[in-house]
């Protein structure tokens, strides 16, 4: 692995952690729980999930050749947006599959 790749994974790494902190905060995760452990725990959990969805959608947008900015702008939005898109996502493909299937 070259200089240029381990620097590029460090900054993607910190584009997610920020994407992943405002993320979390705006959308109010750790609101429910009162004490110290939980929030932390929740805190933990949504910054690795974040970081995670950053770079799956990097290593694709690496992959489809959309530039180097562009792929970790996009591994940025999707921190941001969490595994909460995934989800979404995942129903979104889900009912258009039994839909066609429905079809059948």
């Amino acid at each position: 692995m070259k200089f240029e790749d381990i620097f590029i994974y460090c900054i993607l790494s910190i584009v997610s952690v920020f994407a992943g902190l405002v993320g979390i905060v705006t959308k109010d995760k750790l609101k429910p729980y009162k004490d110290v452990k939980g929030k932390f725990l929740t805190f933990v959990k949504g910054m690795l999930g974040s970081m995670f969805v950053a770079y799956l959608v990097f290593e694709i947008a690496s992959y489809l050749d959309f530039g180097l900015k562009l792929s970790v702008a996009f591994g940025g939005f999707a921190a941001y947006m969490g595994t909460d898109a995934l989800l979404k996502i995942e129903q979104l493909v889900e009912k258009l599959m039994n839909r066609k299937m429905d079809k059948l």
